[in-house]
C-alpha cells in the first residue's frame, strides 16, 4: 500500500512544477529529510505518512537524476530502502546532514 501512495505522489509531482536537476533536488531531499524527523513522535499519523512520502519521493527523484536505481516498488520496507538509497548517495560523495 505504501508503494502505491508513493507512486501516486511521484506521478502527481511530475505533473506540476518542482525542483529540477542538481542542487534543487538535493535541497528538496535535505529539507524533506529534516521535516521527516521534526516532531516525529508527536505528529499525527497522516502528517507522519505525508512526511515520509515527501522524503521518499525526493530521494527517488534525486537518485534518478544521478542514475541510481530507485523505484517506489522497492519500498516494501521504507526504512530499509531509504538506508540503501542514502548509502548509494554516500558512495557517490553525497552525504546527507546528520539529524539530531
Amino acid at each position: 500500500m505504501y508503494n502505491d501512495l508513493l507512486t501516486q505522489a511521484l506521478d502527481t509531482h511530475e505533473d506540476g512544477p518542482g525542483p529540477g536537476p542538481g542542487d534543487l533536488l538535493l535541497a528538496e531531499v535535505v529539507d524533506s529529510r529534516a521535516r521527516l524527523h521534526e516532531s516525529a513522535a508527536t505528529a499525527p499519523v497522516t502528517e507522519a505518512l505525508a512526511r515520509q512520502i515527501a522524503y521518499d519521493g525526493a530521494l527517488i527523484r534525486l537518485c534518478a537524476a544521478l542514475e541510481v536505481r530507485a523505484t517506489p516498488a522497492w519500498f516494501d520496507s521504507p526504512e530499509r530502502e531509504r538506508a540503501r538509497l542514502e548509502g548509494e548517495l554516500a558512495r557517490r560523495g553525497i552525504r546527507l546532514p546528520q539529524l539530531p
